[in-house]
């Protein structure tokens, strides 16, 4: 797959959000320096990154996306305070955070789930040298398993550009 960056023209083929010299200035200007390796490396976590944002927020996103045929949420039509052709500042900022934990993590790994389909947590407790670790599935009242770990320095860069759970959209 090529790394193609959307530029506000909807492309069809687009594969991140951020070029490679964006998130490279974004670091560096914060001092952040996680972000290392080849061109390439750094191509993989901004597409995985803009996969991630594109899963988890593409449907929640403000207005509508300005064509039918382009390949990201971005840009869109009807969202206040920004022009069709925008792709918002903090937006590119996300997807660069959200590549930083990609170069060492899955960013929505697989949930454990047992024989069932149950979701598993998997516990551990130690009573003096005895160590012993279980998977216990979650039922009941407040066992939704969670899809998405958070990424609080990310996901706080997307107030205002997504819709809350809470809002109604008529």
């Amino acid at each position: 797959m090529a790394f193609v960056v959307e530029d506000g023209t909807a492309k069809a083929d687009a594969t991140s959000y951020v070029t490679i010299a964006e998130a490279d200035g974004y670091f560096a200007d914060r001092g952040m320096t996680g972000w290392t390796g080849a061109d390439a490396v750094k191509q993989s976590a901004l597409i995985k990154a803009t996969d991630y944002i594109e899963g988890r927020f593409g449907q929640r996103f403000i207005g509508s996306k300005k064509t039918t045929a382009q390949a990201l949420a971005w840009p869109r039509t009807g969202a206040a305070d920004f022009a069709d052709t925008d792709i918002p500042v903090k937006l590119r900022r996300a997807c660069c955070e959200y590549a930083l934990r990609a170069l060492t993590a899955e960013l929505a790994p697989d949930l454990k789930v047992d024989a069932s389909g149950l979701t598993v947590v998997a516990t551990k407790k130690k009573v003096g040298p005895i160590e012993t670790e279980f998977a216990v599935p979650q039922t009941g009242l407040g066992a939704t398993p969670m899809l998405f770990r958070p990424y609080p320095a990310a996901d706080m860069l997307l107030r205002g550009l997504v819709y809350s759970a809470s809002q109604v959209i008529r």
